[in-house]
């Protein structure tokens, strides 16, 4: 070590000419800052180049390893840069990291040398990093990664080439479980986005509508397909048509964010008796002419509808217990819900596939004799 030299400068040093163990003991010397500079700093070098060596992985996964110093957040922002950087190799590692973090693997992470002075300080079979926080924000973060770069490959070849031989099967399973939510389109950054537009004002129905479109989860979150202004008729079109996996499907009609739902006195308000009445139409429509619906949409038959309007946080306890009312009046054929409905249970299908979903479960039927 350079004593001499700000850690700024020692990065730099450590990027253009420095070996493994030096490396590692820059990144030790970033443990003592301990600050989110150091954590940029350490980043950096887990994203670096390195010049184009033949080698780099072993250089980058000094650095990304390092980012356990600090905490949860660490890997987080570790994910962000990944994201950002737009690179095989950082998409590579970084995958293969928080695989490892989230199936609770992380001490058996391959292509490290374990004997360097950064990577034994962490313990990096500590039980620490099987507890919740860890792998929670883990698999959080490998979702956004494996959801946010190389978009335009079906298969990106920065996350399959870690479903090889090489690596651990836990880890692969939770590769793959990311895999699943890329494929459907699942993000964090998505609901984020999703909260801002549902409470903000003055946005046109096209703005929800192309939203929705761009992030069709939202509307379903296992949806088989999903059909933008699909024409029922010359003068028929709903906003979407979505068809399940079951093969049912669901007519939508969507209006605006900061339209109310019920009046004062607890009545549906007039957008929201129009959308009904259109939805319903719509629905009537597909019964009336089954056969030639079938052709267009197989399988269509008395479709249940769908009205998003407004915001259901809005509405107090007189006006929340008439909707609830409203939509037990027509339950099978017609429900109504606020936007922030679709953002809860978006997030909560997403929540629920962080917790449970990464993870296989063995059922057995208990057979008393």
């Amino acid at each position: 070590m350079r004593q001499e030299l700000s850690i700024e400068q020692l990065v730099d040093l450590a990027e253009r000419e420095g070996s493994l163990e030096e490396i590692s003991q820059v990144v030790a010397e970033l443990y003592k800052h301990n600050d989110t500079k150091a954590l940029d700093l350490c980043i950096k070098l887990a994203l670096s180049d390195y010049g184009g060596i033949t080698y780099k992985a072993e250089f980058q996964n000094i650095g990304v390893i390092g980012t356990l110093h600090w905490g949860p957040n660490g890997i987080k922002k570790l994910a962000e840069a990944a994201i950002n950087a737009e690179r095989y190799r950082a998409t590579n590692n970084v995958t293969r990291f928080l695989s490892y973090i989230s199936s609770k693997s992380l001490e058996h992470l391959p292509f490290i040398m374990q004997g360097l002075p950064s990577i034994q300080l962490l313990e990096l079979s500590s039980e620490k990093y099987k507890t919740s926080a860890w792998t929670k924000a883990a698999k959080e973060s490998l979702i956004d990664v494996v959801k946010s770069v190389e978009t335009e490959d079906r298969f990106p070849m920065g996350i399959t080439n870690n479903l090889g031989f090489a690596i651990n099967e836990n880890a692969q399973e939770h590769i793959f479980a990311a895999l699943i939510a890329r494929w459907f389109n699942f993000s964090s950054n998505g609901l984020k986005h999703f909260s801002e537009l549902v409470f903000s004002r003055g946005k046109a129905e096209i703005d929800y509508q192309n939203f929705l479109v761009a992030n069709p989860y939202i509307l379903e979150p296992f949806h088989a397909q999903i059909w933008s202004k699909p024409k029922f008729g010359e003068d028929l079109i709903p906003d979407f048509l979505i068809r399940s996996m079951d093969n049912s499907y669901t007519v939508v009609e969507i209006e605006q964010a900061d339209f109310p739902i019920m009046t004062k006195a607890g009545e549906l308000s007039a957008k929201t008796t129009h959308a009904k009445r259109q939805a319903l139409d719509f629905r009537d429509w597909a019964i009336n002419n089954g056969l030639y619906a079938a052709k267009k949409f197989p399988g269509i038959y008395r479709p249940y509808c769908l009205v998003v309007i407004g915001c259901e946080t809005e509405l107090d306890a007189m006006q929340a217990q008439r909707l609830k009312q409203e939509n037990e009046s027509t339950q099978g054929v017609l429900k109504i819900v606020g936007f922030d409905w679709l953002l809860n249970r978006a997030a909560m299908t997403l929540d629920n596939l962080v917790n449970f979903g990464f993870d296989r479960h063995t059922f057995k039927e208990t057979i008393k004799e």
